[in-house]
């Protein structure tokens, strides 16, 4: 943000100008990025895995799991830009003013318009997507290892069952 010049001063800066709690400046808000975002992101992408699946009448391929998942990534993200502006504006305010997110989000419309609160939008699209992907395409990979998994211990089961009455 341009407050310092390397992270050793912001380290000294922020705690001779708020202590402790400057640290952790912004985390209410931060917290109403990320849930929000976890739970747009896993049912933009449920849903649209269900409707592409749909569409071509088949499972999807890993590369179209990956596409789907970047896609969902990056809408979540863009939902939820702006808590993201928020926290941003909250985390780089200069003193020891302690604002809350409410003073901060009326401030942006009255002084800026209802659009500043997604400055930024296209550039975190595009930084989320890459993230959406992985983690879409590993949560999907994990699944079906533990779907696996149940299908090995059920099997295991039956055989003991079968044997014991035999």
């Amino acid at each position: 943000a341009g407050l310092y010049d390397n992270v050793g001063e912001a380290l000294i800066g922020t705690w001779q100008q708020d202590g402790l709690k400057g640290f952790f400046r912004g985390t209410g808000a931060t917290l109403c990025r990320e849930l929000p975002f976890y739970v747009a992101g896993m049912g933009l992408y449920t849903e649209s895995k269900k409707f592409v699946q749909r569409l071509i009448r088949r499972e999807l391929e890993p590369w179209e799991t990956v596409v789907v998942g970047a896609i969902s990534g990056g809408l979540a993200s863009v939902t939820t830009t702006p808590f993201d502006v928020i926290k941003t504006r909250m985390m780089t305010t200069s003193g020891a003013r302690n604002v809350s997110m409410s003073a901060v989000a009326f401030s942006i419309l009255r002084h800026e318009g209802p659009l500043a609160l997604f400055k930024g939008a296209v550039p975190r699209f595009f930084w989320i997507a890459p993230l959406g992907a992985m983690n879409f395409a590993g949560y999907e990979l994990l699944r079906k290892a533990m779907d696996g998994n149940k299908d090995v211990a059920r099997d295991q089961v039956s055989e003991e069952k079968s044997v014991s009455s035999g």
